[in-house]
C-alpha cells in the first residue's frame, strides 16, 4: 500500500510555527497589559492618599496645602499618563488576539485540508484494493471455467 504525502505539509508547518509565535506574542502583550494595569492601579493609590493628604493639610496645616496640591496634581497627570498607557496596550493586546486568531485559523485551514486528502487517498486506496480483488476474482472465475 502506498504511503500518502501531504504536499503542504510545509506550509502546515510554517503555519503551526506562526501560531506558536502568536501565541508567545499574545502571552508576552498580556503580561505588559497586567504591568500597565498594576501600575495604574497603583497610581490611583497614591492619588487617593495624596488627596487625603490635601484635604488634611487644608484642615490642620495650611501651610502645606500648597505643596500638597502639587502633589496631588502631579499624581492625577501620572495617573492619566498610566491610563494612557493601558488603553494603547489593549489596542496592541486587540492586535495580537487578531494575529492569533488569523494564525489559528490558517493552521486548522491545513489540517482540515490535509484531513480531507488523506480520506480521499485512503478511499482511492481501498477502491485500488478493491478492483484488484474484483480481477483476481474474474481470472480464478475463469480459470475455474475452462477447467470444467
Amino acid at each position: 500500500m502506498a504511503r500518502f504525502k501531504f504536499r503542504l505539509e510545509v506550509s502546515l508547518r510554517l503555519a503551526e510555527q506562526t501560531f506558536k509565535t502568536a501565541q508567545r506574542e499574545l502571552a508576552e502583550e498580556v503580561r505588559h497589559w497586567q504591568v500597565c494595569k498594576s501600575a495604574s492601579e497603583a497610581q490611583q493609590k497614591t492619588l487617593l492618599q495624596a488627596q487625603e493628604e490635601q484635604r488634611n493639610a487644608g484642615r490642620c496645616h495650611p501651610e502645606n496645602l500648597g505643596m500638597c496640591q502639587i502633589f496631588a496634581y502631579e499624581q492625577h497627570k501620572r495617573l492619566r499618563e498610566c491610563e494612557t498607557k493601558q488603553i494603547e496596550q489593549e489596542l496592541i493586546l486587540e492586535n495580537a488576539r487578531n494575529n492569533l486568531l488569523k494564525a489559528h485559523r490558517e493552521v486548522e485551514k491545513f489540517r482540515s485540508l490535509k484531513e480531507k486528502r488523506l480520506k480521499a487517498f485512503r478511499l482511492a486506496e481501498v477502491q485500488k484494493e478493491q478492483k484488484i480483488l474484483d480481477e483476481t476474482g474474474q481470472v480464478l472465475y475463469w480459470r475455474q471455467q475452462r477447467q470444467v
